[in-house]
């Protein structure tokens, strides 16, 4: 783990997803029991429906976010973790 955050402490809306998303690949994002994945190399992904996954109830980022290499996972849900975990 390089960088840790505290969600608690530290608040990330939309207006600091853009740096959040350099580099990745693949967004896994949670919402309850629905995923929504994002290929952010495809031509003409929805950034308006990816920041609107990103959010959680409060405004901010969902907790937990994890990023490894290219793969980002937003939320929580045991599959998307478990494959980014096996990805990894």
């Amino acid at each position: 783990m390089k960088v840790k955050v505290d969600a608690r402490k530290t608040r990330l809306g939309p207006s600091d997803f853009r740096p959040l998303l350099e580099g990745v690949k693949t967004v896994l994002a949670s919402n309850g029991r629905t995923v929504h994945r994002f290929d952010l190399d495809a031509k003409g992904h929805d950034r308006t429906a990816l920041y609107s996954c990103m959010i959680g109830p409060t405004g901010n980022l969902r907790a937990p976010t994890l990023r490894r290499g290219r793969m980002l996972v937003v939320g929580y849900h045991a599959d998307s973790l478990k494959e980014f975990v096996e990805r990894a």
